[in-house]
């Protein structure tokens, strides 16, 4: 599902919640699948949340902040990478959310980027991204 704003797609993963929980939270595993960037976090709300990493010489020091959690189910986090070329203002923030409903023995995994401005070229660039590199890791490693 895409439209002007919002970007979100379904994963059915062979994994627990608590599995891809870890995927998604842990440095060493962000690291191959988030353009070798690895997360830090308290995870807690208002905390900081921030991306480094180099992925072909793109140096990236993406950050935000969690904006609601609950661990092994939910994450919602903001997002702007300064080095992007964008204004660093409140409203070219990304919104990030993570959502994990366990199915029998696997887990739904619906991630949801929203607050693309009506950028279309901002949300076909990042929706690429995605659906090339990150998802496809997160599967690749669930599947290990």
């Amino acid at each position: 599902m895409m439209n002007n704003n919002t970007v979100t797609r379904k994963l059915i993963l062979n994994a627990s919640p608590h599995e891809i929980w870890l995927i998604l939270t842990t440095p060493s595993e962000t690291k191959k699948y988030m353009f070798n960037c690895e997360v830090s976090s308290n995870w807690e709300i208002g905390s900081e949340i921030t991306w480094k990493g180099n992925f072909q010489g793109y140096e990236s020091g993406e950050r935000g902040i969690i904006l609601d959690i609950i661990h092994n189910k939910y994450l919602k986090y903001s997002s702007i990478d300064p080095n992007f070329g964008i204004e660093i203002i409140p409203e070219n923030y990304l919104h990030i959310s993570y959502h994990l409903d366990p199915q029998e023995e696997q887990t739904v995994l619906t991630t949801t980027i929203e607050n693309f401005n009506g950028d279309p070229n901002r949300l076909e660039h990042i929706a690429k991204g995605w659906d090339h590199f990150v998802l496809p890791g997160i599967e690749q490693l669930c599947d290990q």
